[in-house]
């Protein structure tokens, strides 16, 4: 009987769905198996260091916000200043040796020598940073008992999509990418995704080099940006992130411990720890629970600093969900008012006008705008007393700067909601909303040359002489392709 339990054990746990398994998990608490209950984990990983993957690929993910590894070889001359800002930018630097070998032909004491040697120079390149994972040269992979002393987990490149914890982190599973490899095109990438997101599962691609840069295997840079552009469009289901930090947040998931301190009133105490090293494990893991009865909204915070939450519903059920990072502290959750709905933004002369729902609570004092110049962070408050009307005007803000704004409601008792949804607008070119002005703008603008009149024009005439000319096509041009970064959501 014993055995038979065991073996029911470990099919529940491969075929756990969107709620992780874990340590300890106190009811109705749940941790979702990817960041954000998202369905997929999808990793882009890059091989050698081709030239277009620092002119092209880097800039590209910046673009869309989502992260990359980078897997270098050490002894080819890395371009160490690109890496380094990818690092500032939130992209992974790995190893890939010191010389690209096969390291299953190399004695214990030369695989040292490509594994620790790699580790340290990256290291001493990339300051604050940690080079933690490991792409086997070839896919021949090293020693695995060496490869433990120094990296958490490595790639190897098998080709199929590796499982919601994998069986062996140290020969976690890859799809090489290109000309030789088996995704080709942007129907092959989505076809992955597919396939990950109804496994649950984690999807690591392979690239080498792209367009015509000299490196194996090229993939087209056309294609791998609509791969980018379907995950975008998607976030909900993918989240997107480096090969380490997929690893850190499996690893988190399955030995987080989430325990409900005390409950009163208004306020709910939790402890969420883990068992791993925390210098290394600190990334934050998405929990959620019921929005408790007779609460319109809740505040979370951790060591008293407030963090990512968001009110969702799933079926009929709604949901305070938020990231937190074991061991980081205590988190507190509070009721408040709700979050306002439906923020809009509208560009015009200087100026962003915004307007949201009212808040149907007797006991609203008003609201608070926050603006910033990224997406998801680093917003400031613009009011500095609370607005008693759900709209705002923004003014005397520059024509080649995208500002994202959110939402709060107060009520009588100071208490805060959580942020309404995020709208960005500001960048003067910007007809279609997508965040960066290009040739789809064209047209919009093109409609409004040369009408003389004051009302028709009032939204893309600049110096307010009722006329739109060279002077606004001017500007037009000049910011044509910046692209401010979507919201990093990862789910949320």
């Amino acid at each position: 009987m014993k055995k038979v339990n065991t073996i029911l054990l470990i099919a529940a746990f491969l075929a756990a769905g969107e709620v992780g398994y874990s340590q300890t998990i106190e009811a109705p608490y749940e941790v979702g198996t990817w960041p954000g209950f998202c369905q997929a984990a999808i990793s882009y990983t890059f091989d050698d260091g081709c030239s277009n993957q620092y002119a092209i690929a880097i800039p590209m993910f910046n673009e869309f916000d989502f992260d990359l590894t980078m897997y270098p070889i050490i002894n080819r001359s890395p371009n160490w200043a690109a890496l380094q800002n990818a690092a500032a930018e939130g992209h992974e630097i790995g190893s890939h040796t010191m010389s690209h070998p096969y390291l299953n032909q190399l004695t214990i004491e030369q695989q040292t020598a490509e594994l620790e040697n790699s580790q340290n120079i990256t290291n001493s390149h990339i300051p604050g940073e940690q080079c933690l994972t490991l792409a086997y040269p070839y896919c021949v992979p090293s020693n695995q008992a060496l490869t433990e002393q120094y990296y958490i987990a490595a790639r190897h490149c098998q080709g199929y999509i590796e499982r919601t914890t994998p069986t062996n982190f140290y020969q976690i599973s890859s799809i090489i990418c290109g000309s030789l490899g088996s995704v080709k095109t942007t129907a092959n990438f989505i076809s992955r995704f597919t396939s990950a997101a109804n496994s649950k599962g984690w999807c690591v691609f392979l690239i080498h080099g792209i367009d015509n840069d000299g490196g194996y295997s090229p993939l087209p840079s056309a294609t791998l940006r609509e791969s980018l552009e379907y995950l975008d469009a998607n976030r909900d289901t993918f989240w997107v992130s480096t090969f380490v930090n997929v690893v850190r947040y499996i690893r988190e998931r399955n030995a987080v411990s989430v325990a409900e301190l005390s409950s009163q009133g208004d306020h709910i105490t939790l402890q969420v720890t883990d068992t791993l090293d925390n210098s290394i494990y600190n990334y934050p893991v998405t929990v959620r629970r019921p929005l408790p009865p007779g609460w319109p909204g809740a505040n979370v915070s951790q060591d008293s600093n407030s963090v990512n939450s968001h009110i969702v519903q799933v079926d009929s059920v709604k949901y305070v969900m938020f990231d937190v990072v074991p061991d980081g502290g205590e988190v507190v959750l509070t009721k408040s008012p709700p979050a306002p709905t439906d923020l809009t933004a509208t560009a015009g002369y200087a100026t962003v006008t915004l307007d949201w729902n009212d808040v149907n609570e007797s006991d609203i004092a008003g609201y608070n705008v926050y603006r910033s110049t990224s997406s998801g962070s680093g917003y400031e408050k613009l009011n500095d007393l609370l607005l008693s009307s759900s709209s705002y005007e923004d003014v005397n803000i520059p024509h080649d700067t995208t500002y994202y704004y959110v939402v709060t409601a107060v009520d009588t008792n100071s208490i805060e909601s959580g942020y309404s949804n995020e709208v960005f607008s500001g960048l003067y070119g910007d007809f279609t909303g997508n965040g960066k002005v290009e040739m789809n703008d064209l047209p919009v603008f093109c409609n409004f040359w040369p009408v003389n009149d004051c009302n028709a024009t009032a939204q893309v005439d600049l110096d307010e002489n009722c006329t739109v000319n060279f002077i606004e096509f001017a500007v037009l041009a000049e910011n044509k392709q910046q692209a401010p970064k979507p919201a990093k959501r990862r789910g949320l």
